[in-house]
Parts: structure tokens; sequence; C-alpha cells
């Protein structure tokens, strides 16, 4: 199974999740997909109403993204809607919080620019600070800091396990 979440949709696909992201980061709410729906994301190239409800479906349907029964949209990789101990601040000023440590690291390639991240150990609480530069981490701690990760394919839905 493919571990680079992009490579796994189209590049319109990848457009609108781009763009739920920037909505949700920029309007500190999860986007919903009826309320909010194809006329609230900016700048996107579909040409209809159909095309997004096409490819919110395809989202859905491979798990890149995870909508409750309200159809908010609360969790598309990296980025939480919903409020976790992973807080990560973008070089252009804006933050979020990410679903888990390693998708607030991952956050540096997905929005390709440079982060801050705070967060908590999730077996012992100690806080964590990550500086990513160049997709590089140049600044951390605790010194002995780990990451443990898993291959995306052995569970089915991966946002309820971060």
């Amino acid at each position: 199974m493919e571990q680079n979440i992009q490579k796994k949709f189209n590049q319109a696909q990848n457009e609108v999740r781009l763009a739920i992201m920037d909505f949700i980061i920029n309007e500190k709410r999860p986007f919903n997909l009826e309320t909010d729906g194809f006329g609230a994301l900016k700048n996107i190239r579909l040409s209809s109403e159909k095309d997004f409800a096409d490819i919110t479906a395809e989202l859905r349907a491979k798990d890149g993204m995870v909508v409750d029964e309200e159809n908010n949209v609360n969790f598309i990789y990296p980025v939480s809607a919903l409020p976790t101990n992973h807080q990560v601040k973008l070089a252009d000023g804006r933050s979020f919080t990410a679903m888990c440590a390693i998708d607030a690291i991952g956050a540096a390639f997905t929005f390709h620019q440079d982060t801050e991240i705070h967060s908590v150990c999730s077996v012992c609480g100690a806080p964590i600070h990550i500086v990513m530069q160049d997709g590089t981490p140049v600044e951390y701690s605790p010194k002995d800091l780990h990451a443990l990760t898993f291959t995306l394919g052995e569970i089915s839905n991966w946002a309820g396990s971060c």
C-alpha cells in the first residue's frame, strides 16, 4: 500500500484535499460537505458541484478524509478539525492541530513550508518540541526523542488510530 497519501489521489482530488485543509485551518472549524460545500473553497478549478461531490466521495472511499454523521470533515491528513495535543505552526503564520505527532511532522511536506510543532508524548505526557526546516528536524526536545510509526495498510481507518 502507498505510504504517501498524496499519491493515492489525482491532481484534482489533491487540490480539493488542500482546499478543505486550508478551510479548516483558516476558519478554525470542521468543513461541512453540505453547508460549506463547493462554494466555500477558494481557488479550485473544478467546473461543477458534481465534480466536487464525485471527488469528495472518492476521498471518503479511499480514507483521504473522515466525515462524521453530520457531514463534517473532522480529519483530513494531516489536519484535525477537532482539538488534539499536536499543535503545528506553519511558516506562513497559520496554526492547526494535527491528527497525531507523526502527522504534525508530515505537515512540513504537505504544506511545503517550515513548521514548528508542540506536542506531548502519548505514553508519559512529556512535552515535545520540533522545528522542521526544509523537511529536516533542526531542533527538537527532548534530545532523546524517538518516533514510532506503522504501515498505513495495516488498519482500515487510520484517522481513528492516532
